[in-house]
């Protein structure tokens, strides 16, 4: 596998760029939500495409036989940052939704929909913006939010979506950020890819991130 590796210190100096941004993200999902929200610690590393699907499942906050509903939102920057995210809501938490945000009677299926799509445009939208703030002093672009699959088994969707047929790239920077409500009634993964061509511009910022703290 030939793709950049990052050393110790990059990833760890990584992993403080992503903190910031996931508090950022919670902040915003929490103002939402009227509740505090707990953050994960950031799993973050290079990945082969043929590994992707094993290692969402595993890393997940979700079991791999529970019903799911994934969306996706591209995102890129003037030439330094792109990929696209995923953000994953079980049935559990989309039945909840009436209750979390203290409504009368229970959301229709157009209405959960049109929620988790707000959710996933806040999420992604504070995290990425943070992130790409951090390394490269920009905001970034984004597609709006789309419905990638609906009340799907987990395992089933994942190897469905990550074939190594259907990904165009051979490796990516993955990142995965887990939010849950205290009360658990509300959980969500947050999976960020970046492409093959910008790990090596976010391992020119990080280099020069270090030489600053020397």
């Amino acid at each position: 596998m030939s793709h950049i590796q990052y050393t110790d210190d990059q990833y760890e100096m990584l992993k403080e760029v992503v903190n910031l941004a996931m508090g950022q993200a919670g902040k915003d999902l929490a103002t939402i939500l009227n509740s505090f929200v707990d953050l994960s610690v950031p799993e973050i590393q290079i990945v082969e495409a043929e590994h992707i699907a094993e290692k969402v499942l595993k890393e997940s906050v979700f079991d791999e036989n529970e019903n799911v509903n994934l969306f996706r939102q591209s995102f890129h920057s003037f030439s330094f940052m792109d990929g696209e995210s995923i953000v994953i809501f079980n049935n559990e938490t989309r039945q909840k939704f009436s209750q979390i945000l203290g409504v009368s009677g229970q959301l229709n299926s157009i209405e959960e929909i049109d929620f988790m799509l707000e959710l996933t445009n806040l999420m992604v939208g504070a995290c990425l913006n943070s992130i790409s703030e951090q390394l490269f002093n920009q905001k970034v672009s984004f597609s709006p939010p789309e419905l990638l699959s609906e009340n799907y088994v987990f395992r089933n969707i994942a190897y469905e979506i990550f074939k190594r047929r259907n990904l165009k790239w051979e490796y990516t920077l993955l990142s995965k950020i887990t939010f849950i409500l205290k009360d658990r009634s509300f959980k969500s993964d947050l999976l960020i890819f970046i492409s093959e061509k910008a790990i090596q511009a976010v391992n020119e910022s990080l280099n020069k991130m270090l030489a600053d703290y020397e």
